[in-house]
């Protein structure tokens, strides 16, 4: 128990897992798209953002081992569809990864001002995650410090930000209906979108519960406080940042440092870009550790490779680790752009969040409970599902597309490790035992 995370540490890491690129790279069209269309979308984007989260908090305080999302689903709707989740959701960390990993690519050459070096972002990024790989590859106790320390270290520019841009949100003058009723989402580089994307990462704070103390009764009580808490902070942010720059916003901008160094100067500027990259730096932190997780929970379960689960001499599944950073290095050579990688990785993981909503469905039809119960009955659930709809109605065929592709691929795996491993372990999508994990 010396080296699993305590209550505090899962906060820690919750925040890194949501605050970092999302928000400090929403870009000036964002805002721009704020004035003219009004609030509306935002507010449903906060809307599907909270009634998903309640549905992951209300599933994690059922389940404790690897996996997150895959547990859920696979013990709501059988093995075969919670292995579909699963493999979907260690590919999309793999997407997810090399999107930070850019992110802070990114940033860290502009403030060098070396960005117009060709591919230097790339290096950047797959040495982040080179380094970031290592340092997990040496376990959870190193991780679990590094995590503490950059997540402390972020946290002060940004409240020093908040605690003097507060009093310019009323002059943003927004409002609260929205101009244009052509749908919420316009398109793959729509801002709306980004911002959508600045909220993920709450779905994988579950993913490494076996590495955490007291799971069941920490883990609701963290995702929800985490997730209201960025909430609270990201509204605080836009509304500082519109009242500050006012109409003076370039829709290729990151608005946020142009506010920051008018509000601090030059130098407070420099501290705060500081703080934003150590940030960044922070989500990667937070990635690295539970990406190489997702597919430790199929490995244990026999459903993929068992070396995949298998732990070094410092408690880490160190071939998890290895495959689970190569490949996001590729992703990053291959794809390399923030805007494109962020919107994709949104889109991707509709399917966890609707399969993770109707597994929570399931449970409260077949009486199964855990440490939090959410009032009203189906309401919730049915609330996350009605809103991501809305959200991403124009979408319907991309994300039916990206399912399609990954049900198949994880299709031959399944097939193909159900035939090899004799102890494939047969699952009843109807029973109501609940395994102690």
């Amino acid at each position: 128990m010396a080296n699993k995370l305590g209550f505090w540490s899962i906060i820690l890491l919750g925040i890194n897992t949501i605050l970092g690129s999302g928000i400090f790279l929403l870009p000036g069209s964002f805002y721009i798209s704020l004035n003219e269309r009004g609030v509306f979308p935002t507010l449903i984007v906060i809307a599907t953002v909270i009634s998903i989260s309640l549905c992951f908090a209300e599933a994690s305080g059922i389940f404790e081992g690897y996996g997150g999302p895959y547990i859920y689903v696979r013990e709501a709707m059988g093995e075969f569809m919670g292995f579909q989740v699963g493999f979907m959701k260690w590919a999309l960390s793999l997407l997810a990864w090399a999107t930070m990993a850019m992110a802070f690519a990114n940033l860290f050459a502009t403030f060098l001002n070396i960005g117009h070096i060709p591919y230097i972002e790339k290096v950047f990024a797959g040495f982040i995650i080179a380094i970031l790989s290592y340092i997990n590859f040496l376990g959870v106790k190193l991780t679990k410090n590094l995590n503490n320390i950059v997540t402390l270290g972020k946290i002060i520019p940004i409240l020093l930000f908040v605690f003097i841009g507060i009093k310019y949100i009323g002059d943003s003058n927004l409002l609260l209906i929205t101009r244009e009723p052509k749908g919420l989402i316009t398109g793959i580089k729509d801002p709306i979108l980004i911002f959508f994307f600045a909220f993920t990462g709450f779905e994988t704070i579950a993913v490494a519960a076996k590495d955490m103390k007291a799971p069941l009764k920490n883990l609701p009580k963290v995702i929800i406080s985490v997730v209201i808490g960025i909430i609270i902070l990201y509204i605080i942010l836009i509304f500082s940042i519109l009242g500050i720059l006012g109409g003076n916003i370039d829709p290729n901008s990151y608005p946020i440092f142009d506010a920051a160094h008018l509000l601090l100067g030059p130098l407070g500027g420099i501290f705060f870009s500081s703080g934003v990259i150590i940030s960044i730096v922070g989500i990667n932190i937070a990635t690295s550790f539970t990406s190489p997780r997702s597919i430790v929970a199929l490995s244990e379960k026999n459903t993929m490779p068992k070396f995949l689960s298998q732990k070094n001499k410092y408690g880490a599944p160190s071939a998890a680790i290895i495959l689970t950073g190569s490949l996001t290095i590729v992703i990053i050579l291959i794809v390399g752009n923030f805007n494109t990688l962020a919107s994709f990785s949104v889109i991707s993981m509709i399917s966890q969040y609707l399969l993770t909503c109707i597994a929570v469905i399931i449970f409260k039809k077949q009486g199964i409970e855990g440490s939090l119960v959410l009032p009203g009955g189906y309401l919730i659930p049915l609330i996350a599902l009605v809103a991501m709809g809305l959200l991403f109605y124009n979408y319907l065929i991309y994300i039916a597309t990206i399912f399609l592709m990954f049900f198949l691929v994880g299709k031959c795996f399944y097939s193909y490790n159900r035939r090899s491993n004799k102890n494939f372990r047969k699952f009843n999508p109807f029973s109501k035992n609940i395994e102690n994990f």
